[in-house]
Order: C-alpha cells, then sequence, then structure tokens
C-alpha cells in the first residue's frame, strides 16, 4: 500500500471544529459536542506530531460513513530491522465514550517513539499498526457507543453489508493477513465501566479450542505480570462460553485464521480515575514482547546462513531476576522440546514441544513463580541433547 504523508491545514481544522461546536443529538434535539475531551480535530493535530517522527508513517485504511478519514499510523524502524517482522495491530475508540482506550493507545505510541534499549528493539523487531480513532463520525455526533448510522460497529462483522468503518479494517486485516508479514498480535481496545481491575475479553475453548484457550491466559497472564495491581487474571471476564459469535473483530480472526492470530479486547477502566495509562501500555509492550519470543517463528534465512549444527546457546542475561532469552539453532527439522529443570532434576516447565524447521529460534522465559537458585534448561531433538545452567537471583 502507497504511503501517504501529509501536512495539516490549520485554517481549514479551525473552520471544520467550529462548525462541529453545535450538533443534532441522536433525538434532534440541539446538543453542544464534548468529545469526551478529545476530538477529531484533535486527532488531527496529534497525527501531524506523530508524523514527525522518523518512526511514523500515516496512511488512510478508508473512510467512515461521513467521510471522515479513518487514519492507521505504522510504527517501525526500516533502517534497522530484522527479517521477518511481527506485526501487532491495535484499533481504538470504536465506542466514543471509552476515551480511556485512545490514552492507553496514546501511551503505547509515545513509549515506542523512545530512545530506550527496550523501545528500540521493539521498532526493530516489529511493526505496529494504530487506528486511533477508528468511529470518529461518533466521536463528532457525541454518539457514545454508535456510528453516524447509529450501528455499533463492535458487533457488524456479521452483517450485510457492513458499515463502511468495518468494511474497512477487515480489508486491512484481509490484506496483512495475506502479506509476508502477518498479523500475529490483533488488540481491540475498549474500556469498561467495571474496569478495575481493567481486563481482557477471554474468550473460553467452548468457542475457541483448548491449544487457543491456553495461548491467551499465557499472554494476558505476560501482560499481567508487569502491572499486577492494575489488570486482572486470564478470568476476570469470560466470553464465548456458549459456541463461537459471529459478530465481532475477534470472530473473524478466529473463524479464518485460529490460532495464528491472538486476538483479544481488552477493556481498561472508563472513569475519570482511571489513570496509569503508562503502566498499562508499558505492560501491554512488554506483555506483546513476551509473548512473540516466546512463540517466535524461525528466523529467515538464506541457504548459506543456515546453521550448520545443532547449538544450544548461553542464555542471556545470566545470572537474571526475572526474565532471560534462551537461544538455540536447528540445522534439521525435527521434534524439539526445551524444558527447564530445578538443580534436583525435577521438572519446572517446558517452555516448546512442537515440530520445527531449519533456523535460530529465541525463546523467552518468565521466572516469576520460582524461588532462586541454579536451574537448569535442555534442549532435546531427535538426535541430540544439550543442557546448560542458569542463575536465578531475586
Amino acid at each position: 500500500m502507497k504511503k501517504k504523508y501529509f501536512r495539516i491545514n490549520y485554517t481549514a481544522l479551525l473552520v471544520f471544529l467550529i462548525s462541529l461546536n453545535i450538533i443534532h443529538s441522536k433525538d434532534n434535539s440541539l446538543v453542544e459536542s464534548n468529545n469526551w475531551g478529545y476530538s477529531y480535530g484533535d486527532l488531527l493535530v496529534q497525527l501531524d506530531e506523530w508524523n514527525a517522527s522518523p518512526w511514523v508513517t500515516i496512511d488512510s485504511i478508508g473512510a467512515s460513513v461521513q467521510n471522515r478519514t479513518l487514519w492507521e499510523l505504522t510504527l517501525t524502524d526500516t533502517i534497522q530491522s530484522d527479517d521477518p517482522k511481527q506485526t501487532v495491530y491495535m484499533h481504538v475508540r470504536t465506542h466514543p465514550n471509552e476515551i480511556q482506550s485512545f490514552w492507553v493507545a496514546n501511551e503505547f505510541i509515545n513509549q515506542l517513539l523512545l530512545d530506550d534499549p527496550f523501545s528500540q528493539e521493539m521498532r526493530k523487531k516489529c511493526t505496529f499498526y494504530i487506528v486511533p480513532m477508528y468511529n470518529p463520525d461518533g466521536v463528532e455526533l457525541g454518539y457514545p457507543r454508535q456510528n453516524a448510522n447509529e450501528i455499533d460497529i463492535e458487533s457488524n462483522w456479521s452483517t450485510e453489508p457492513m458499515e463502511p468503518e468495518p468494511t474497512a479494517l477487515k480489508q486491512r486485516f484481509i490484506d496483512l493477513m495475506n502479506s509476508d508479514q502477518p498479523i500475529r498480535i490483533a488488540l481491540n481496545m475498549h474500556a469498561a465501566y467495571n474496569g478495575n481491575p481493567r481486563y481482557f475479553v477471554y474468550h473460553h475453548e467452548n468457542g475457541t479450542s483448548v491449544e487457543y484457550s491456553q495461548l491467551e491466559q499465557e499472554f494476558i497472564g505476560g501482560v499481567g505480570s508487569y502491572y499486577s495491581t492494575g489488570i486482572g487474571p486470564w478470568d476476570t471476564f469470560v466470553s464465548w462460553t456458549s459456541g463461537t459469535p459471529s459478530q465481532y473483530p475477534e470472530s473473524w480472526f478466529w473463524s479464518n485464521h485460529g490460532a495464528d492470530v491472538m486476538a483479544l479486547t481488552y477493556e481498561d477502566w472508563n472513569s475519570d480515575d482511571a489513570g496509569n495509562y503508562d503502566s498499562t501500555a508499558n505492560a501491554l509492550l512488554h506483555g506483546i514482547n513476551e509473548y512473540l519470543m516466546n512463540h517466535n517463528i524461525s528466523t529467515i534465512l538464506e541457504e548459506s546462513q543456515f546453521p550448520k549444527a545443532f547449538s544450544l546457546k548461553t542464555n542471556y542475561p545470566n545470572p537474571f531476576n526475572s526474565t532471560t532469552t534462551i537461544r538455540y539453532a536447528l540445522y534439521e527439522k525435527s521434534m524439539v522440546s526445551l524444558s527447564i529443570f530445578n538443580s534436583n532434576g525435577q521438572l519446572i516447565e517446558t517452555l516448546v514441544n512442537a515440530n520445527q524447521g531449519i533456523g535460530e529460534y529465541l525463546i523467552q522465559w518468565n521466572s516469576a513463580q520460582v524461588p532462586s537458585g541454579i536451574y537448569l534448561y535442555q534442549l532435546n531433538t531427535s538426535t541430540s541433547t544439550e543442557t546448560r545452567k542458569m542463575t536465578i537471583l531475586k
């Protein structure tokens, strides 16, 4: 898709905003639109600021009912980058009154634009696509949950014809899933009045699969471990207990791509007292990183770069407090297991148990649930076994 760069005409913007000071409510009475504290005009100004970053490009995925542009940020490092990159998608403010979802996304973007090593690494290995205002008409019309046609576009994915906003987003998902860097994680950002603690909408195995429900628990637990006082456990809100619904964006991902995409709704706290958006964004970023590391696909290599031998590298960092990274290489396709044992030889956790192809792999282990001490990590293939030591210091 061809990238479009733009600069904002502030005079036109001012006229546009003035024209929206007074609008018609759903019952045709005149009301003043407060946009819940952040308007489409505010977004246009902020897009211009984000676009000044070398890591950001701005494009459109389509238009709303009233022809407002549905803007999309692409945030990544195009100079120093891993190949293949991991793709993360986030769309925000489906329901206009859930403004807290935007403040989390705003902090998420701000942290990705920092110059610290973690943010640099995330830009290097991931491409983030973010739609910061998915329902701009609803925002400007003062509708809490609907678009300009008074439709809740969150649950419009099984309706024919679909509204313009989900039609545009669905097509974007299709394009990315058919690319060489398909979406790995898709976050649908919301805010609930019962969102204290904040939570993810967990999809029960009755509507997905046992495998996927375990992946959900891992992802949600990973995010929550970085903000344990603010984000609830995976079973805070359980959905899809009686089967798979068809009307949500997560429904589309599951029906078309199964466990290949970690597609979840996140609910912040819909309250003026919510705050801590930076803590939430930090937890999301680190949880995303942990999940992608634990389920990393093999690095794509030229044949001349294929590993010549089986190898298990020293973990890094070592010693470590909570999280460490284990690297290994395979020179042939094999059934692989990577397991953690304590010093008495008791199995603590199996990190990998799958068929894997030729390539180099990175796996991250979070030791938050085990005490300090010396541990062993062992890599087994059909032809080789190797064991190394690591030390946890807490």
